[in-house]
């Protein structure tokens, strides 16, 4: 048998056993079939990499052709008086329809627990596949019995029987395909969409702190890798609770979006803006010292406070303080983040409408560049 195996070489390997096998009294058909069976186990596919639930379904989709084109070869075969030809296709189909059942297999394992998977939608097409899987499995069924020539003649009208019922369910399953294939494609959609409104601030329309939590992470991990530096600033609407208090909450919320869309405005690409929480707002500002952050903060700041609102016939004045702290080697994200909340605080304390800024020893007023109190680093 290694002889024989070294003479088909790789490609069209069951066709050129029943060729050699006709040729060869010494070899029967039964222990061609078994040789066939163990080659094509040899070279099954792996099990599928985790990939997308759209892929997924593409290959299954694809899959399902290529074994009804391996099974309509076959039918087209059936009505001939060449035994041996019908022999030769039906072990043929026989290792295609084998690797189609592990592939089958394998694909809706990996479908049942994708994450991008779960539905109604894929548990109906599951159970589908699942009856698809039990035709083939019947195929396999009729297909042994022609490992005996004697039992030719008896077995082929099961077989077609089998070939009919396993196409027209073939057929069903490509529509439940795209149907299911369009169905997981909306869900992810609103899954992504539903995923990215919860970063996003309802009010300003700016990132929220779980975004801010989520960038602020990647710099520190990026710094603390030796790629780049960065600075972190807050800032906090002063006197916001009169606007509240005498003008309404409406008018707060007024206040908030007009500042919002400042820092919007204002921000380099590179930049994070996000509204913090209440009143305050943050900015990262990655890969640029601590020297510089300060001034780009302060025109922010500054282009804040030539803003105004008008309610009823009156132009309020908006004012921000502002406090920058940039992160130091070794320090943690909630240590750099209290640094900056002690230089807006020490900005509230000098006046409010002011920028101070921690770089690392002391808080600085940038306004007139006097310390306004010690920092240590936590």
């Amino acid at each position: 048998m290694a002889e024989l195996w070294q003479l088909i070489g790789g490609a069209g390997y069951t066709t050129a056993v029943f060729a050699l096998g006709r040729l060869s009294s010494s070899v029967s058909w039964s222990t061609l079939f078994d040789s066939v069976a163990k080659k094509s186990s040899s070279q099954s596919s792996q099990p599928a990499a985790v990939g997308t639930s759209d892929g997924l379904l593409t290959e299954i989709k694809r899959e399902l052709h290529t074994h009804s084109a391996s099974t309509r070869r076959l039918n087209e075969k059936l009505d001939s008086a060449d035994h041996d030809l019908i022999c030769s296709q039906a072990a043929e189909t026989r290792t295609d329809n084998s690797e189609f059942q592990k592939f089958l297999d394998d694909r809706c394992s990996a479908l049942e627990q994708h994450p991008d998977s779960r539905g109604n939608a894929v548990k109906k097409l599951l159970g589908k596949l699942a009856g698809h899987r039990e035709r083939a499995n019947e195929l396999e069924g009729a297909l042994a019995k022609f490992e005996d020539p004697t039992q030719i003649e008896s077995a082929i009208s099961p077989l077609q029987n089998c070939i009919r019922d396993l196409e027209d369910h073939n057929k069903r399953l490509q529509s439940e395909l795209e149907e299911t294939r369009k169905a997981v494609a909306q869900q992810s959609q609103k899954l992504e969409q539903a995923k990215e409104e919860a970063r996003v601030d309802a009010l300003t329309g700016l990132p929220n702190r779980r975004a801010f939590d989520e960038r602020i992470e990647q710099s520190h991990a990026d710094f603390v890798n030796g790629k780049s530096s960065f600075t972190v600033a807050i800032l906090d609407v002063d006197h916001f609770k009169k606007f509240n208090d005498e003008h309404g909450h409406a008018v707060g919320d007024k206040v908030l979006e007009v500042v919002g869309e400042v820092l919007r405005r204002t921000q380099r690409g590179t930049d994070h803006v996000a509204r913090y929480g209440g009143e305050e707002f943050v900015v990262l500002l990655d890969r640029l010292p601590g020297h510089q952050a300060k001034s780009v903060v302060d025109r922010q700041r500054g282009r804040i406070g030539k803003s105004t609102l008008r309610v009823d016939g009156k132009d309020l004045s908006i004012t921000v303080s502002a406090g920058v702290a940039e992160i130091q080697p070794g320090e943690s994200i909630t240590s750099v983040l209290e640094r900056a909340d002690q230089s807006l605080y020490a900005a509230k304390e000098a006046g409010r409408n002011q920028t101070c800024f921690d770089d690392g020893t002391r808080v600085v007023d940038i306004d007139n560049h006097s310390p306004q109190k010690e920092a240590t680093l936590v």
